[in-house]
């Protein structure tokens, strides 16, 4: 068994022609999928189960068996696929749960993990999800991660077609405006690193891996370093001694940058300066920050623990 996701309740793991039963009980109940514009019998599921076996070959993702963790029961598919979406072979985000199991959240839960895994491990800018118009518990469940309206279109087969789409910039815009609502506030002075990180997981619904202070995780991007000009949605980070109980330690300094040359950090609290006039500052040891350089927004996701 090949587990790709793990959630708070659920597995996600490829499947394979042992979850043909199982399957049925979701692909084959006709008011499970009365939005598709044919019934699924056991030819249709075989080839469903052996077309996403290819996938997972053929471009690493696919669709994967969704399971309860505590019993490890397959309750239905969620994952990645490249569709047709109007003429263009986009990334789309899919899910189906069985009919007894559903209005629990479990779709949502899913779809968010594999948005979160898609956005670490490939290099797509935008993912999507598509469904019949008449389709609402569908895309409210991709609004539910983060996904918004992006286009109706017209398709031969299924009549008018629903778009989704959550972009990379939409989770930079989610993790800057969190950071703005606390300007001002005290609350995370002393701990820049723990700032930064909140407001990426918190307002994006997802985690990060880092160090245990900003000096600690600049040296774990340092693959991906950048000096010069931030970009937006950058980790900018500066070497800064600290007072400790063992003495001065260059715990370093961090902040988010607005790609226009300012940073929004914390420091004796949070607020927004020029990148440069940060190493200006005093910290209380005494020290100035010293600027290293910064860390795209695709590098920080894709940081393993």
């Amino acid at each position: 068994m090949i587990i790709i996701i793990e959630t708070e309740r659920l597995f996600l793991r490829e499947m394979d022609t042992d979850d043909y039963d199982a399957l049925y009980l979701v692909l084959g109940d006709p008011g499970n999928m009365r939005y598709y514009p044919y019934t699924f019998d056991e030819k249709r599921i075989r080839n469903w189960i052996e077309r996403n076996m290819t996938r997972y070959r053929e471009n690493g993702f696919g669709l994967w068996a969704v399971c309860l963790k505590d019993t490890g029961e397959m309750i239905g598919d969620c994952g990645l696929t490249l569709q047709d979406i109007n003429g263009k072979l986009l990334p789309e985000i899919g899910y189906h749960i069985r009919g007894n199991c559903q209005r629990r959240g479990y779709a949502g839960e899913a779809a968010r993990a594999v948005r979160n895994w898609a956005f670490r491990n490939t290099d797509y800018e935008a993912l999507y999800s598509y469904c019949t118009d008449a389709n609402v518990a569908s895309y409210r469940t991709a609004e539910s991660i983060g996904m918004h309206f992006d286009r109706e279109y017209l398709d031969e087969a299924n009549g008018t077609m629903h778009v989704s789409v959550i972009r990379r910039d939409d989770l930079i815009r989610n993790m800057i405006g969190w950071a703005e609502k606390k300007f001002g506030s005290t609350e995370y002075a002393g701990w820049c690193l723990s700032f930064i990180e909140d407001a990426l997981e918190i307002s994006n619904g997802l985690e990060i891996f880092g160090g245990d202070s900003a000096k600690e995780s600049s040296e774990m991007y340092n693959d991906a370093m950048k000096t010069g000009f931030p970009e937006k949605g950058a980790f900018v980070f500066y070497d800064c001694l600290c007072q400790s109980e063992n003495g001065l330690v260059n715990w370093g300094h961090c902040g988010i940058s607005y790609g226009d040359g300012r940073v929004i950090h914390a420091w004796d609290k949070v607020r927004i300066d020029e990148y440069r006039q940060i190493e200006e500052m005093t910290a209380v040891s005494g020290d100035h920050p010293r600027y290293i350089g910064w860390v795209p927004f695709a590098r920080i996701l894709k940081q393993k623990p």
